[in-house]
């Protein structure tokens, strides 16, 4: 299946860059990314151009080890989140790349972070990482939602390409299910067996459907492909399997509509994962109907 299409591809690869303690660490961690994916990179920066500002911006690049003749940078002397989301916008970008903070406070969760406007409109895929290093670091164990939803067959798809060019060991389907879906009550033995068939059936369901969305994909004989079903609250049980399996990167679909601030007070499934990172995320955006 070497002639295999992807749903998304990551080309154009694009990263803000500041001043901050941990903006060398990010750099470093995007330029990887980019060689992962023989990408090219856009290096963004909201402010004034000045000859002090791209001095320090240069040597920072430097310090990374980029490859002069496979970037360019962009200044934007904006807002930081509309710096970055026109700069995305304009140069169509298939990636962006993005230090969060791994836990927020109740100021940050209300206000809203830079990483979760981002998150909320940002019209590309997105990696937020929780814990960016100089040095390389191994992306062994992949989690991947496979909720039935019109975009989870792309996203599946592109956990799988993740994988390829990252050398992963290991990719987690994991399917969240609502406990409403048992219908049963489990308050006695009897009814703890019925809900124990119930819960077993639900996933025997699941398995055949996530087989169906696997069976063409190139999947390198090296990635042991794994698959759970989990009942619980969405959003928030694949956040706690990821951080509990010790997941290196979280990869789920993007957002249906541009969150604000009652998702925030009645949580969406997505919210729960942003109030605290268990692990990288990749949000994939993807603009194909799919039947799920």
């Amino acid at each position: 299946m070497t002639d295999y299409q992807w749903p998304t591809s990551f080309n154009k690869i694009a990263t803000a860059v500041s001043f901050s303690p941990t903006a060398l660490a990010v750099l470093h961690e995007a330029i990887r990314i980019t060689r992962r994916f023989s990408g090219f990179i856009y290096f963004i920066h909201a402010g004034a151009k000045t000859p002090e500002t791209e001095k320090k911006l240069n040597e920072l690049l430097t310090l990374a080890g980029c490859n002069k003749d496979n970037y360019e940078i962009i200044w934007k002397d904006e807002e930081p989140t509309t710096a970055i989301l026109n700069a995305c916008k304009e140069n169509n970008i298939d990636l962006l790349i993005a230090g969060a903070l791994q836990k927020e406070n109740l100021v940050q969760y209300y206000r809203g972070s830079i990483a979760r406007k981002l998150c909320r409109k940002a019209n590309c895929s997105l990696m937020l990482l929780t814990h960016p290093e100089v040095e390389s670091r191994p992306c062994d164990r992949i989690m991947v939602n496979g909720l039935k939803h019109p975009k989870t067959t792309d996203t599946v798809q592109t956990a799988f390409y993740v994988a390829n060019a990252f050398g992963a060991k290991e990719v987690t389907i994991v399917e969240e299910v609502d406990p409403a879906a048992v219908g049963i009550k489990p308050d006695d033995d009897l009814k703890t067996v019925k809900a124990n068939r119930k819960k077993a059936q639900i996933a025997r369901n699941e398995h055949l459907r996530l087989e169906t969305m696997l069976k063409e994909l190139p999947i390198n004989s090296t990635i042991k492909v794994k698959e759970r079903c989990v009942f619980g609250k969405k959003g928030y049980s694949i956040g706690h399997y990821a951080e509990k399996n010790k997941a290196d990167l979280l990869v789920m679909n993007s957002p249906d509509t541009k969150l604000g601030f009652f998702d925030r007070v009645f949580t969406h499934d997505l919210e729960y994962v942003l109030s605290d990172l268990p692990t990288d995320l990749l949000l994939v955006h993807t603009t194909r109907k799919k039947e799920a």
